[in-house]
Formats: structure tokens, sequence, C-alpha cells
């Protein structure tokens, strides 16, 4: 069988992380790239062993050579470079979050619908081995009743106020905490425990400016403080920020009627490698480790590579046998239909209920502004 043929269209996280993942893949060739400063995309190119550089991402949607197409470009082209490679016939796999509100979600989900193409978005912590071991506990009910949920996702970053310059700053494109860390928090939420009911967020910048930060240009929340309900008035506190000094790291605690299970990673340096799973005894307290087997490879320069891998494993397997898979531009939609009402929960500062809608209601947004 012919290898499947992937362009990667971004020369950021596409090339940092895309490629490497997908050049894993035996059934895989990476086979072109583009960005939008055609010299970083050639450069990229010759480093990964990439055979072709277009000079646009249009001229890679119109490769036709290129079966599927993978879109890590700032949030705010997600939806023009997703629709031009449905309608080119691509299959997609999208970077969070997906566009940059659920009114473009619902159109790029129903034109992925129509398309009857193998579509997907990077939410990848769904393939965090001690996630997946965490989903088969709570589905086997290993603490019994969910009774709260706890997340704290806290960094330096931008509190050194040393970061250039650089489009996740700023808002018009997509930049900011929501969207790069929250996102993630959303869909795993709701894929571990279940929807989400209502929403009270703040979103708040703590950081430094960003080095050669334009005068007149608004910058991108860094911090955001939220809670939810979720589907039997389980209680969610979160809090994430990319601008805390003395930031512990990114921990998801699952208290239940016999206890608490607990995903924990302390490696500022790494946001996956280090990541283990607990369980809390309910009468002390103490803590013991729950074996997983580990998916870290030797001389990994980028963890995250490790869990986009799977993704693309995913992604591959599924275009061959002509299945479905997840995550999904369902699950993307759900997920900004969620961030949508954690925007106006913020502006509104009130709690706001939030509704999957059907049919054409879907394509309605809550609100274009991106914070």
């Amino acid at each position: 069988m012919a290898k499947l043929s992937v362009g990667i269209i971004g020369t950021g996280f596409g090339a940092k992380v895309h490629a490497p993942a997908f050049r894993t893949i035996p059934a895989v060739e990476v086979m072109a790239i583009a960005g939008q400063d055609r010299q970083k995309a050639a450069l990229a190119g010759q480093a990964l062993g990439i055979p072709t550089v277009h000079d646009s991402w249009q001229q890679l949607i119109d490769d036709e050579k290129v079966e599927a197409v993978v879109v890590a470009v700032p949030p705010s082209a997600h939806f023009d470079v997703v629709t031009a490679a449905l309608r080119a016939g691509k299959h997609v796999l999208c970077e969070k979050p997906f566009g940059i509100d659920a009114g473009q979600a619902a159109r790029m989900w129903a034109l992925a619908r129509e398309s009857h193409r193998v579509c997907m978005v990077d939410y990848m912590f769904r393939m965090a081995p001690e996630r997946v071991r965490l989903k088969e506990l709570l589905d086997g009910h290993e603490i019994g009743r969910i009774i709260r949920v706890t997340v704290e996702w806290t960094v330096r970053g931008r509190a050194a106020g040393s970061s250039a310059w650089s489009w996740q700053f700023d808002p018009s494109f997509g930049g900011g905490v929501l969207f790069a860390f929250g996102a993630h928090v959303v869909d795993y939420l709701q894929w571990l425990v279940g929807p989400v009911r209502s929403v009270a967020a703040r979103l708040s910048t703590r950081g430094g400016p960003a080095q050669s930060a334009p005068m007149d240009r608004p910058v991108a929340a860094d911090t955001l403080d939220a809670m939810m309900l979720l589907d039997g008035d389980i209680p969610v506190s979160i809090t994430v920020s990319n601008a805390t000094p003395g930031g512990r790291g990114h921990w998801l605690t699952i208290y239940g009627e016999r206890g608490a299970l607990i995903v924990g990673n302390a490696n500022l340096a790494d946001t996956v490698i280090g990541t283990r799973l607990y369980q809390s005894d309910m009468t002390t307290g103490a803590l013991r480790d729950i074996p997983v087997a580990s998916i870290a490879g030797e001389g990994v320069a980028d963890g995250r590579t490790l869990l986009v891998g799977r993704i693309a494993e995913c992604f591959a397997g599924a275009i061959r046998s002509g299945t479905a898979a997840a995550p999904s531009f369902e699950d993307g939609w759900r997920t900004q239909v969620v961030m949508d009402a954690m925007r106006l929960a913020h502006d509104q500062q009130r709690w706001m209920p939030v509704r999957f809608p059907t049919g054409q209601d879907q394509f309605s947004s809550l609100g274009r502004r991106v914070q």
C-alpha cells in the first residue's frame, strides 16, 4: 500500500512538533510544507527532509500529490485554511483551538460531514497514557460518584517579560491563554467527566510586556480563573496561567466518594514528560502511584511530539480504514461553544449557561471577539 502523503501548513508548531511526529509513522510520508515566510519554510523543509516547499498554504492545498493536510497556523486563519482544504478533498488535522468561535467551528464541522473526509482536532492530551488510564478508572467507577474537580496549570512563561512579541500575544490572531491552554482543559474535562452546563470566568493579564511589543496593540490575557458546573451539578474550579512565578505545572484532580484520582506534572520544562497518575486514600489522603506505561522515547526534545504522534497514528489509520476518529471536529465545536460562554461570562461578569445548539442554531456565534 502506498504511503499516505501529508502536507504541513505552518512553520512554527507544525515544523517543530507535527512534522517530526508524522515522520515517525512508517505508513506516512511528509512530502510538503508551507508557511507565511517562504525562506523559513525552506529552512524547515531542508532540516526535516521534506521534499517540497510551497510558497503559500493555497499552493500546498492545490498540490494533487498531497492527500492530507495539517493546519498549524494562528487560530484566526483556521477557518479559511480548513474550509479550502476540505473543498479540495483533503483530509484535515487542525491544530487547536478549532477556529476563533463556535460559529466558525460549526461551519467547519458541517463542511467536514459533507466532505466525508477524516477530520480531527489536535487535542493531544486525550492521547496521554495517564489520562487514558484515568478515563478507564472513572468509567469503572473506581472512586464512586464524582464530587468535584480542580485544575491548576500554572507556569512562569510571560512573568519574566522577556518573550519576543508574536501572534500568541495578539488577541486578533487568537493569541492568549484561553485558546493556548484553556482549550485543552475544556476538551479533556468534557471527555473525561461530561458536558459543561454553565460557566463563570475571568480573563486577565498578569505578566510583563513582551519584547518589542507594539505600543498600540492590546495584549491577550495570560491568566484564566474559572468555575464550571458539569452534568450532574459537578463543580469544577480552574486556574490556568502562563505568567505565574513559582508555578507548579499542570495538575488535574478528580474527587469522588471513595478518594481522588490525580494527574500531575511538575516538570516546568515539558508539559508531557514527567506526568504521573496518583490515587489518594479517602481516609488518610495518602497518595499512591498508579503504574502507567510511559511513551517517552530516548532523546525526545519536546514531549508534545509523543502525544501528537499518537494523534497522527490515529489520523492516518482512520484515513486508510475509512473510519471516524476522535478528537473530531464535533469535539472541537463543543469546546468552542464553552469558550464562547467563558468570554461572555467574563464580559458580563456573571454565570453563563452553556447550550449545544442543533441544526441552523449551531451556526450562530455567541461572540466573535477574540480574547
